[in-house]
């Protein structure tokens, strides 16, 4: 098995198919990437928000 994200489809894929390696194996991804991205929707409030101070600067 190649390296998948582990976005929701992925994951949720995971846990459909009843595989415990596979689960594992995702599971471990996922760690990995939130430790390396940290908390991806704080960031994503964060551009958000620096979008609509930008708007509202015009």
């Amino acid at each position: 098995m190649g390296v998948i994200m582990p976005y929701g489809v992925a994951i949720r894929e995971a846990i459909a198919s009843n595989d415990l390696a596979k689960m594992e194996s995702i599971a471990e991804q996922a760690k990995q990437i939130v430790k390396d991205q940290g908390d991806l929707s704080a960031a994503l409030l964060d551009l958000l928000e620096a979008i609509e101070a930008l708007k509202n600067k015009k």
